[in-house]
């Protein structure tokens, strides 16, 4: 991992996701890793798993991948945040998601955050995001990122009904 892949916040340190972190993720190996007592969440099994299935198509020093939450004082990884695609058409959609414990600090926006400026230091010109009807919390996270949620629903073949969330970084 290099020092470009990485990004810093005032408390996060988020470390692109490694082929090895993300076999061990899914391997639920601890051994000698900082994480936290209740990370992995199910979500960043989901997301290694995508990473393992694509081996050596699986880009770790891309900036538009998957990011590993670690808070920065400790090391300790807490979540995952990362882009669901390589931008298309100027647009890119994100995903994000903390352990229980590291929940209710700020931590999530902190980390959003920086993900948007990435986003619009690269040219993006329009971020999105989707969550479930009754993901509050994961909904007052992009309000505060300063995202927008649009009228209706969108349909997802796995998960129903879903709420579209938008944030225009340039016009």
């Amino acid at each position: 991992m290099t020092a470009s892949t990485d990004l810093r916040t005032e408390r996060l340190l988020l470390e692109r996701l490694t082929i090895d972190e993300a076999r061990a993720v899914v391997a639920l190996d601890r051994h000698g890793r900082a994480w936290a007592a209740d990370y992995p969440t199910e979500g960043d099994l989901v997301v290694a798993g995508i990473a393992c299935e694509a081996g050596e198509h699986y880009d770790e020093t891309g900036e538009f991948g998957v990011y590993q939450v670690r808070l920065a004082d400790t090391g300790v990884a807490v979540g995952g945040i990362g882009f669901i695609h390589p931008p298309e058409a100027g647009e890119v959609e994100v995903g994000y998601g903390l352990a229980e414990s590291a929940r209710g600090r700020g931590l999530a926006t902190e980390a959003l955050r920086a993900m948007t400026a990435l986003a619009a230091q690269h040219g993006v010109a329009l971020m999105v995001a989707v969550t479930s009807m009754d993901n509050v919390a994961s909904q007052r996270v992009l309000e505060r990122a300063g995202f927008t949620r649009l009228p209706g629903t969108i349909q997802d073949d796995e998960d129903g009904p879903m709420l579209r969330w938008e944030l225009l970084l340039r016009v």
